[in-house]
């Protein structure tokens, strides 16, 4: 009887047999240490940012980590938000199918009502509207006609 070899098994007379298995375990598991690593990162730069580079004081300005300025690392920590939240966007994507079911097991709306109270928090944020707080009003327009 010829032996048919089964692609998903994990078969050890098979090596290859299993690869597909072992790719879609590892995708998680790289996405997961990913996740955890630029999660340390950003909450490094954020405690190098709040406590050995504070605002204020000489406003951070003459001040260096590794030959970053503040400014530097502040833009360092918001390149690793970015990747954090796209990581955790696949994150989600990956495991929709658990979320919704073991989320929302019951009830769907407490899972939507979540999920719409964070994309709403994310577009007020991002579309809150800025302007010139008045603190410094005019103090830029006095240095420079000191200047000439």
């Amino acid at each position: 009887m010829k032996q048919v070899r089964n692609i998903g098994s994990t078969d050890t007379k098979y090596p290859l047999g299993g690869w597909r298995s072992s790719v879609g375990k590892l995708f998680p598991r790289i996405l997961n240490a990913l996740l955890w690593l630029v999660f340390c990162a950003m909450a490094g730069t954020g405690l190098l940012l709040a406590f050995r580079l504070p605002p204020g004081s000489r406003g951070g300005q003459g001040l260096s980590a590794w030959g970053l300025s503040r400014h530097e690392w502040g833009d360092f920590h918001a390149w690793l938000s970015y990747a954090f939240l796209a990581l955790i966007l696949t994150h989600l994507a990956l495991h929709w199918r658990w979320l919704w079911q073991v989320a929302a097991r019951k009830k769907r709306w407490p899972l939507l009502l979540g999920f719409g109270a964070g994309l709403a928090l994310l577009v007020v944020l991002a579309l809150q509207p800025v302007g010139d707080s008045g603190k410094h009003q005019g103090k830029g327009l006095q240095h420079e006609k000191g200047k000439h």
